[in-house]
């Protein structure tokens, strides 16, 4: 699965009909409707404000909604747009200034599929990829090489100093394996290695 960076807006005109394009990461509900409130406000005098929003890691939860447009004309097509792209965590609004010329029912789908795609080429995409949070403990005439490659390579979290250096470290589950044996070098064997927890994020 993937998500986008940063939000993105496109704004596309056909047939005198302005449509304003929004595509937002979101990770929760709560963001998904703080947004649509935000863009409500903002473009309180538009027509319609159509979306489509896709969330959780194997895009568990879908829904649209085509605000008083005719059914499965805008935020139905908007919402086929995210799934062939593979995104997740995504919110797209359209906001439509209406020109006084009706498209029609093809010519809505078309508008408004194209009003999605053009904003999702020019996003950034980010992967997800899954993380374990880890201890590493070793005795403190070992702290030189071991500190040095850590802040080199992983993300360190927190030191502590008891008996032992303390190091939370957060890493890619995929180079646990290079990890170990990299600590296990460099300590001479004396590397305490406790996993905490695994956790998915978006890079």
């Amino acid at each position: 699965m993937k998500s986008i960076k940063e939000l993105k807006v496109t704004e596309l005109i056909i047939n005198k009909s302005t449509f304003v394009n929004y595509l937002i990461p979101v990770s929760s509900l709560l963001e998904v409707e703080e947004n649509r409130e935000t863009l409500k406000k903002k473009y309180n005098d538009a027509s319609h404000h159509c979306f489509a929003y896709i969330l959780g890691n194997n895009q568990e939860i879908q829904k649209y909604s085509d605000d008083g447009e005719p059914s499965k004309t805008a935020g139905y097509p908007m919402m086929e747009v995210l799934k062939k792209h593979n995104l997740t965590n995504v919110l797209n609004v359209s906001i439509r200034y209406y020109g006084g010329i009706k498209l029609g029912a093809g010519g809505l789908v078309r508008a408004y599929t194209k009003g999605c795609a053009n904003t999702v080429g020019i996003s950034t995409f980010t992967m997800l990829a899954n993380y374990t949070e880890l201890k590493l403990s070793i005795p403190f005439d070992k702290i030189g090489n071991v500190e040095k490659y850590i802040r080199d390579n992983y993300n360190l979290l927190n030191t502590t100093y008891d008996e032992l250096v303390n190091y939370t470290i957060s890493i890619k589950s995929s180079s646990l394996k290079d990890f170990n044996l990299k600590m296990t070098e460099l300590t001479k064997g004396k590397a305490i290695i406790i996993n905490i927890k695994t956790y998915d994020k978006y890079e």
